[in-house]
């Protein structure tokens, strides 16, 4: 038998496992491969020696025979976005304790390049797809996805089959909107994303809808735009320049949030004695922010963790978490996570009496 560490030292085959272990070639392939045929106790033995060994799976050989490799895609539009790099950890450590590896490619929220990273994905043999689809996509992306294991993260889109995971985003903005509206506020502005952002846009404004008309007396003032610090700067700036400006503001996105946090502070604004602000997702930044930000926290780690069990049926962890709302279309089924509220010092009730001066 070959000596494990010489064996080491060039590339350890299927066949030297064997060897070592005095079983057949087609045992050790079988064991490897998770077949049912083998009992676990040889399973384990078998691993542990191919571990010890050094055995690296030939990936060239799996994707010659058709089998999927051993990679997941991530593909996501903006990892300077808290939540998509808080996303691509959380994937990353859970499809890795099935021993899968997470490739992350960034659409950008280009169509052609989206297209471009689900050609090379599926050409790779990829295990599966996590995808934030964008808005325009191409209809041979929408095959491409649809024909194999697709899971769309946030947001859906209606070309492609495939079962999508998100937070419960119609809550989460009732839940902010509800609680400003608790507070005695009652001229609440919306800024959120509109429709390059698909059905995670309308539930978002859904949410905010309908927490405002359960209450009589209110004025609704909606400001949609792509999530982007610039448009969130833009649109605040807008906003607060009007005579009848709003006393609160809810966020769609912490991206907007970051950009209207610029604009209010440039314009001497107190928070949240001149305005009350909640915002969405929870990057540490937001705790730092004068009074710190009141927010909505997303599922992050049980989004992961869903996404996961839909890609590889062998991902079953202890305490697999719950949808809260489970949807069924003709696309493919909805699941949402619960989201929750973060009180900080941003929320106050409405002083109609003492706002400060704008400064020009």
């Amino acid at each position: 038998m070959r000596n494990p560490t010489e064996a080491s030292r060039s590339l350890v085959t299927i066949k030297d496992i064997a060897s070592e272990l005095g079983v057949s070639n087609a045992t050790v392939s079988r064991a490897l491969g998770d077949s049912p045929l083998i009992s676990l106790a040889t399973k384990e033995r078998i691993r542990a020696k191919a571990t010890e060994m050094g055995y690296v799976p030939d990936a060239i050989a799996r994707m010659m025979r058709g089998e999927a490799s051993n990679l997941v895609g991530f593909i996501l539009p903006d990892v300077q976005n808290h939540f998509y790099s808080a996303m691509a950890r959380a994937l990353a450590e859970n499809v890795a304790t099935i021993g899968l590896q997470l490739v992350l490619a960034i659409s950008e929220g280009n169509a052609e390049r989206e297209l471009r990273h689900v050609r090379e994905l599926r050409r790779a043999r990829a295990r599966g797809i996590i995808i934030t689809p964008v808005a325009d996509m191409r209809s041979e992306t929408a095959e491409l996805l649809s024909a194999g294991q697709t899971v769309q993260l946030v947001r859906s889109h209606p070309l492609v089959q495939a079962a999508s995971v998100s937070a419960d985003d119609g809550e989460a903005t009732r839940l902010s909107t509800s609680h400003l509206l608790s507070l005695g506020h009652r001229r609440i502005a919306y800024l959120g994303g509109g429709s390059e952002i698909l059905d995670s846009g309308v539930r978002r404004l859904s949410g905010y809808r309908s927490a405002m008309a359960s209450v009589a007396g209110t004025t609704t003032i909606e400001r949609l735009t792509a999530p982007h610090p610039e448009n969130g700067y833009q649109a605040a700036q807008a906003l607060m320049a009007g005579s009848e400006r709003p006393t609160a503001l809810v966020l769609g996105s912490s991206q907007l949030a970051l950009g209207a946090l610029h604009a209010i502070r440039e314009m001497g604004l107190r928070i949240p004695q001149d305005i009350s602000l909640l915002s969405y997702d929870d990057p540490d930044w937001l705790q730092l922010c004068g009074p710190g930000i009141s927010t909505i926290a997303l599922p992050i780690q049980s989004m992961a963790h869903y996404a996961v069990s839909l890609i590889d049926a062998h991902y079953r962890p202890a305490g697999l978490p719950t949808p809260c709302l489970t949807e069924h279309a003709g696309t493919g089924t909805h699941y949402a996570f619960p989201v929750s509220l973060v009180e900080r010092g941003s929320c106050s009730g409405p002083i109609e009496h003492a706002v400060s001066p704008i400064r020009t």
